[in-house]
């Protein structure tokens, strides 16, 4: 097993060193964006590596990387328009806000920022590097020298926290 699996990884760094710059040149030209070509590469490769880890090659690896890269950037080409559409829609719906808006917006922002600095501090550091500072699972993990299985979980209670104090605080203030 130990061969076989030095084997496949053999293999696949040899197909990342030959393949992924022709990968990443397609998705450029498909997305006219960098970050969706990084994109594109990282998952390409991450699919590849868990087809070649189950023995799910049934092609030449050729045809099995652009059939897969065709895949992911039209997901991501598909995402992104999506992204774009619901931020158009959030613009537009920002236009039409009420003076009353306004102060809920301000009392909910408040209500957030008190609700988060009750955190614990390194979860609460974690959360506003996320949310605040959006910096992704890895760059945070990285920053703070920790796994970002813990960066995961500590955003994960962060939200069953602000989740259970908003409703909680919206509750009240319906009540009085």
């Amino acid at each position: 097993m130990e061969i076989n699996y030095a084997l496949i990884v053999r293999r696949f760094e040899e197909y990342f060193d030959l393949w992924s710059s022709k990968v990443y040149q397609y998705a450029v030209h498909k997305t006219k964006s960098s970050y969706l070509a990084e994109e594109t590469v990282q998952r390409v490769f991450i699919k590849l590596w868990k087809n070649m880890r189950d023995k799910n090659i049934d092609a030449t690896i050729e045809s099995q990387i652009f059939c897969i890269t065709r895949t992911v950037v039209i997901d991501l080409v598909k995402a992104e328009y999506n992204r774009k559409k619901l931020l158009d829609h959030d613009q537009t719906f920002v236009l039409r806000h009420s003076p009353q808006d306004d102060f809920y917006a301000k009392q909910l922002t408040s209500t957030l920022h008190e609700i988060v600095d009750k955190l614990p501090e390194k979860r609460k550091e974690i959360f506003m590097l996320s949310r605040f500072s959006n910096l992704s699972h890895k760059e945070i993990a990285d920053k703070l020298a920790i796994s970002t299985k813990t960066v995961e979980n500590q955003l994960t209670l962060a939200l069953k926290t602000i989740r259970k104090a908003l409703l909680f605080s919206m509750l009240v203030q319906i009540i009085f």
